[in-house]
C-alpha cells in the first residue's frame, strides 16, 4: 500500500534543493548552485561556465545522487576528457555525498569504492568513464537519462555529437572558458537559445562575498589577489580563471609595453652573491642573430649580438665573457642547444672555463617544463616566468629596442587543460616578420635550469 507519507516524500524528491538539504544534509551551498539544480530539473540542456574553485564538480556529483533517487528507472553517465576528471573529481564528489547522507536508510545500491560505478539494477545505475573513441558512447538508453559532461571545454565535438544521439533527458555540461569554439563555447554564444546557461564568477562564491572561508577548498579572496599579481587583471588568464569569462581571444601578448618601459627605467643593482647567468640564443640561419644576455639577480643586459659566426666562434666568445667576470662571482652559461646550438654546448664542455667551475647548461625549449602542470614545455616556462618577474617589478632591463619589441609582441595561449603555451618561434616570425632572438636569450636566464638564487622567488 502506498502511504500518503511516501507520496509526499516522492513529491519532495523532485526538488533537488530539498534533496540536498534534507537527504544529503548539505549545510553550505549557494545561489549559483541552486540555479544549476533548478536548470537540471526543468531543462534538457544545461551548460555551466565557471571560474576555478566555484563548486561546479561538487554540485555535479550530488546532482547524480538526486537524479538516481528521484527517477526510476534511470541512468546517469559521467563523461570527460580524462579519467582523473571523471573518477577522481566528479565521481569522488558523488561518493562523498553518498557516504555523508543523513537519511537513515541511506541511498541504497552498490557504490563501488575504487570505480566510477553506482549500481542498483541492470536498468538503473550511474557510471563514469573517459574515452578517446566516440563509438564507446553508445548503448546508454533510458527513459530518464542524465549525461554529465565534465571539463566540457576540452571535450571533442565528436563526443558531444555521440552524446546527443543518446537522446538524453538532460545533458549537463560544466567547464571553464578555456576554449574559443566547440559545443561548450557555442552554448554561451551562437547557440545560447538552445541551452539554459549558468555563469559563475569567483566573486559569486560565499568565501569571496563574506571575506571568510565559509566553504573549505572553494576560491578565496586571497586566491583572487594572487591571480591578479600573477597574470594581471586585464589578462585572458585572469578573466577566465577568476571572472569565468570567455576572453575575446585566449591568445594574449605576454607583457604590456608599459610594464616593459618601467623595467627599462628601473635600476636594481645586483648583489655580489647573485650568480651571473650568460644565456645564449644561437643563430640558426638567414637573418637570425646570435644573442647573449647577462643576468645577475634582477639586472639583465645584452652583452653580445652577432650574425654569421660559426659554433666555434660563438663558443670562444662565451668562454671569454665568462672568464672576464669578476673572480668573486659564480658564473654559469645556458645555451639553446636545439639545432646548431648543440655544437656550442659540446665545444664548451670540452673547455675548462674558470677553472672548471662554470656550469654549461643545454636548454631545449621543447622539453618538459619544470612545472608541467602549468606550462606546456620548457620555453613557455622560461618566457612566462620572465613575464611574471617583469610584472612584479623585479627586472632591471637594458634599453634594447629589439628585446622591448619582442617581449611586447610574443603571444601565449591557454590550452584546454589550463596549461600555458608559448607561440612558436616560426609562428612568431611568420606573423611579425622578425625573429625573437633577443628575448629568447633573455628568457632562458629565467629557466629553472639556471641556478640564480633570485629565480627561486618565482617557484610556484
Amino acid at each position: 500500500m502506498v502511504t500518503e507519507e511516501a507520496v509526499a516524500v516522492h513529491g519532495l524528491l523532485q526538488d533537488p534543493d530539498w534533496f540536498f538539504e534534507h537527504i544529503l544534509g548539505t549545510q553550505h551551498y549557494y545561489d549559483k548552485q541552486r540555479e544549476i539544480n533548478r536548470a537540471v530539473r526543468t531543462s534538457t540542456r544545461v551548460a555551466v561556465l565557471g571560474a576555478n574553485g566555484t563548486g561546479k564538480d561538487w554540485n555535479a556529483g550530488r546532482i547524480i545522487l538526486w537524479w538516481m533517487a528521484s527517477h526510476y528507472p534511470a541512468k546517469a553517465i559521467v563523461l570527460g576528457p580524462t579519467h582523473r576528471q571523471v573518477s577522481d573529481i566528479v565521481f569522488n564528489e558523488a561518493r562523498s555525498g553518498y557516504l555523508e547522507c543523513r537519511y537513515a536508510g541511506g541511498l541504497g545500491g552498490r557504490f563501488l569504492a575504487q570505480a566510477s560505478s553506482w549500481r542498483f539494477a541492470p536498468n538503473h545505475y550511474a557510471l563514469g568513464f573517459a574515452t578517446t573513441d566516440e563509438f564507446n558512447i553508445q548503448g546508454f538508453h533510458s527513459p530518464n537519462l542524465l549525461v554529465v559532461v565534465t571539463e566540457a571545454h576540452n571535450m571533442p565535438q565528436s563526443h558531444i555529437d555521440a552524446i546527443k544521439r543518446l537522446n538524453p533527458t538532460c545533458i549537463l555540461m560544466t567547464g571553464n572558458p578555456f576554449c574559443s569554439d566547440g559545443e561548450f563555447y557555442d552554448a554561451f554564444n551562437d547557440n545560447s537559445d538552445r541551452w539554459v546557461t549558468v555563469r559563475i564568477s569567483a566573486f559569486d562564491t560565499p568565501n569571496v562575498q563574506t571575506g571568510e572561508e565559509v566553504i573549505p577548498g572553494m576560491v578565496t579572496v586571497q586566491d583572487i589577489a594572487a591571480h591578479a599579481i600573477d597574470w594581471g587583471e586585464d589578462s585572458a588568464m585572469y578573466r577566465a580563471t577568476v571572472l569565468g569569462e570567455f576572453a575575446d581571444s585566449l591568445e594574449d601578448t605576454l607583457v604590456p609595453r608599459s610594464v616593459i618601459a618601467a623595467a627599462v627605467a628601473r635600476t636594481l643593482p645586483p648583489n655580489s652573491s647573485d650568480t651571473v647567468t650568460l644565456s645564449c640564443d644561437v643563430a640558426r640561419f638567414g637573418a637570425d642573430r646570435t644573442v647573449v644576455y647577462r643576468r645577475q639577480g634582477d639586472q639583465c643586459k645584452k652583452v653580445w649580438d652577432v650574425q654569421g659566426h660559426d659554433t666555434q666562434q660563438v663558443a670562444g666568445m662565451l668562454g671569454r665573457l665568462a672568464e672576464d667576470e669578476d673572480e668573486g662571482f659564480q658564473v654559469e652559461i645556458i645555451i639553446d642547444e636545439t639545432g646548431v646550438g648543440g655544437g656550442v654546448v659540446d665545444r664548451l664542455n670540452e673547455e675548462i672555463i674558470r677553472g672548471g667551475d662554470c656550469p654549461i647548461i643545454g636548454f631545449n625549449g621543447g622539453e618538459r617544463a619544470d612545472n608541467p602542470d602549468r606550462y606546456v614545455n620548457a620555453i613557455a616556462e622560461a618566457w612566462l616566468e620572465l613575464a611574471r618577474a617583469l610584472k612584479d617589478g623585479n627586472v632591471d632591463l637594458d634599453d634594447n629596442p629589439g628585446v622591448v619589441a619582442q617581449l611586447a609582441s610574443r603571444r601565449y595561449s591557454i590550452q584546454g587543460d589550463r596549461r600555458l603555451k608559448l607561440e612558436t618561434k616560426d609562428e612568431y616570425k611568420k606573423r611579425t616578420k622578425r625573429s625573437p632572438d633577443d628575448a629568447d636569450a633573455l628568457a632562458m636566464a629565467y629557466s629553472p635550469l639556471c641556478g640564480t638564487p633570485a629565480f627561486r622567488y618565482f617557484d610556484l
